[in-house]
């Protein structure tokens, strides 16, 4: 059996997170062990892996952070050496045949790895990262990485050097567990009727950690332009709330009070938990309204289209290699709230053109993102690397 580490730098539950999560239980069907290394912080992400039986090991593993703060860089620079110390002790400790970094500013463990003798999956997962860092991590990626897994070619396009080496890159759709995700039109009224929603009022809502990256003050722009519109229309904030993102939190609500909509009937925010499967069968339309600099392949984009809900969504990262414009959804190329709220009045607002394209977008995300499609992406890049060491090592 291979026994993988999976190094995710970051406490709170996100879309790392749920990605093994969902694959551990199918990768094992393939003979992989994965244990999932998680910094020893307080968050809710080791919890939940716990719960759904997820090997999650803790070790101290500080980050970059986005700060001019010289004092922060010190500290992570300072603590490298000690750390990978310690990642080294643990490779060897557990007997680990892969590592695999899941995001790509944290090198710690690709250093880890090769210090150990142990071959490397690099995944690339967004294009939040800076231009500058990009090319300043692309030589490590290059020197260290035995096989890089992108979440869709435009993020491997935005990210110098790693089209370069086309027989180390592997592209993935992030994985929807297609059993969960499934049209249920009992379920639907039931949460509409949870949520106080009517049954004919056209809901409109998002997925996502609430933070600025993902753009949530443009959802409640592009939510006020469509209800002038369009009166009766709800609109649905499923994600988690955290105290780092306090102040853009508290400014979303008084944002919605400027534009005039009304929290808790015009606009409802809920932190979805493990209940995203039930709470976006209440959705018509799903939104997604990130900053440019922000996503890779989103799994709660994945996820609505699964449910049969076309989306309207800015056209960033790797977005249009899932949603195919005016078939599945529409794309829309700038930053621009009104033409989000302008797309849905005008193409989607009669129930049989949702059905039509939420028919495609589920038949999509079915061929391209199921669990068992994703594992079999990570099998592929995990032999690949596994190759790759060996021929390094002959060579």
């Amino acid at each position: 059996m291979t026994h993988v580490l999976s190094i995710i730098h970051y406490p709170v539950f996100g879309g790392p997170h749920n990605r093994n999560m969902r694959l551990v239980p199918v990768l094992s069907q393939r003979g992989i062990k994965t244990t999932v290394l998680l910094p020893d912080e307080s968050g809710n992400a080791v919890g939940r892996l716990r719960d759904a039986g997820v090997d999650v090991v803790q070790v101290p593993l500080k980050r970059m952070r986005a700060t001019r703060n010289l004092a922060t860089h010190f500290r992570f620079f300072a603590g490298l050496p000690g750390e990978l110390w310690e990642l080294r002790r643990l490779i060897k400790n557990l007997q680990i045949d892969v590592v695999q970094l899941n995001g790509l500013v944290n090198p710690h463990g690709a250093l880890a790895a090769r210090t150990a003798g142990v071959p490397v999956v690099w995944q690339i997962l967004d294009t939040h990262t800076p231009m500058l860092l990009r090319r300043v991590m692309s030589p490590l990626v290059t020197w260290l990485a035995d096989a890089v897994m992108c979440t869709g070619l435009r993020v491997a396009e935005e990210h110098p050097g790693v089209m370069k080496h086309p027989e180390r890159l592997i592209s993935f759709f992030p994985p929807v567990d297609l059993s969960q995700f499934e049209p249920d039109p009992a379920m639907r009224m039931a949460v509409r009727r949870k949520l106080g929603v009517d049954d004919a009022a056209l809901v409109v809502g998002t997925l996502g950690n609430i933070n600025r990256q993902k753009g949530h003050d443009n959802f409640i722009r592009a939510a006020a332009h469509l209800k002038s519109k369009v009166p009766g229309a709800k609109f649905i904030i499923l994600g988690a709330m955290h105290d780092n993102h306090r102040e853009y939190i508290d400014g979303l609500w008084r944002l919605a009070a400027e534009v005039g909509l009304e929290f808790g009937r015009d606009l409802i925010a809920v932190d979805p938990t493990s209940n995203v499967h039930e709470l976006l069968q209440a959705l018509d339309v799903f939104w997604m309204t990130p900053r440019p600099r922000s996503e890779g392949i989103p799994t709660a984009m994945e996820e609505a289209m699964a449910l049969g809900i076309p989306v309207v969504s800015f056209d960033v990262g790797s977005i249009s290699e899932l949603v195919t414009d005016g078939v599945s959804g529409f794309l829309v190329p700038d930053q621009n709230p009104a033409a989000v709220a302008n797309y849905t009045a005008e193409h989607l607002m009669d129930s049989d053109i949702r059905a039509t394209m939420g028919v495609s977008a589920r038949a999509f995300v079915h061929e391209h993102a199921s669990l068992e499609r994703c594992a079999d992406r990570h099998v592929d890049a995990y032999q690949l690397a596994l190759r790759w060491l060996t021929r390094t090592h002959v060579s």
